[in-house]
């Protein structure tokens, strides 16, 4: 049997890996697959725990890239006969009504293909960072394991406290309640004044994204979806958000926060 320990660098992930490994629970590979949209600063936080985890435990994190990029898959177009989107542009994944293809392309499948590669036809357990806060998402499969909520019966807010009193926080936190790719449709209005404030350069290749695919219906193509914000809500229609919230000094609260399904833990 072969254990397979999941990391997205979020506070959950991050907690259970060290756990695991300072109480000497078996791991076989680390395994951090990359969306390509990350913020800035995970990409930096991730080198730091990456060193930790190969100066103190003597094992390395395998991060995983899909075969194509977020550009080219949006831009792309639709390729099924019997669908009745067959020829349409992707556009933006709609998250909120189906699964987030960028995940299915991004995570599980060089996630699938690298356990493949390192293992063959083995048996192997996937340790997944769900916390005691979570508990009505555990699958039944046996080939799944929750380390945080079996065994070291943690909640999120435990794992908060457990990476600062080990000076391991993420700074994202800084600014978000959760973490996960940059561009995540399903994210809150508050997490989206952040990205615009905090993010320029994130904030310029969403509105890229949305002038490319609205040109796209100017040249009288079909768009699945070109919209990033609920309720049809553009880049310019957010900003305008932003700058009458900044000049009423009011703050954004948390009753629209996002799907935890759309900050995936693998």
């Amino acid at each position: 049997m072969k254990y397979i320990s999941t990391i997205s660098f979020g506070k959950d992930s991050t907690v259970m890996n060290d756990l695991l490994l300072k109480n000497d629970y078996p791991v076989d590979y680390i395994i951090f697959n990359d969306t390509l949209l990350e913020l800035p600063m995970m990409y930096d936080y991730k080198q730091k725990v990456v060193s930790y985890f190969k100066e103190r435990y003597k094992i390395d994190v395998i991060t995983t890239k899909p075969n194509t990029t977020f550009e080219e898959w949006c831009f792309g177009t639709i390729k099924d006969e019997n669908a009745i989107l067959n020829g349409y542009i992707r556009g933006i994944p709609t998250v909120w009504a189906e699964p987030c293809f960028w995940r299915r392309e991004s995570k599980l499948k060089p996630f699938e293909k690298l356990v493949k590669e390192l293992i063959g036809d083995e048996k192997y357990t996937t340790y997944i960072g769900f916390t005691t806060d979570e508990l009505s998402r555990k699958s039944q499969k046996d080939s799944l394991v929750y380390p945080l909520i079996d065994f070291f019966k943690m909640s999120e807010r435990d794992c908060q406290e457990y990476l600062i009193t080990q000076e391991m926080q993420n700074p994202l936190y800084n600014f978000f309640t959760r973490t996960g790719c940059g561009v995540c449709p399903a994210q809150s209005d508050k997490a989206w004044y952040e990205v615009w404030k905090n993010f320029q350069a994130t904030w310029e290749f969403m509105k890229w994204i949305e002038k490319r695919l609205n040109q796209y219906e100017c040249l009288g193509m079909k768009v699945k979806n070109k919209h990033w914000f609920t309720g049809y809500r553009t880049c310019e229609d957010m900003e305008k958000l932003f700058i009458k919230v900044e000049k009423q000094g009011s703050l954004f609260d948390f009753s629209d926060e996002p799907l935890k399904d759309c900050f995936c833990k693998i």
